[in-house]
């Protein structure tokens, strides 16, 4: 097993990757939504 990186614990190799693509692109999300809101919560003054 050289591909170690990305395997964690027994039977979590995909599902590792999955759960961390989904909290990332929560991350991600909350973040666009957070500049959007302010961006277009400035206009309004």
């Amino acid at each position: 097993m050289t591909n170690t990186f990305l395997y964690i614990g027994p039977g979590l190799g995909v599902g590792a990757i999955v759960l961390l693509i989904i909290i990332l692109g929560l991350i991600i999300f909350s973040f666009g939504y957070f500049v959007w809101y302010k961006i277009t919560h400035k206009r309004k003054k």
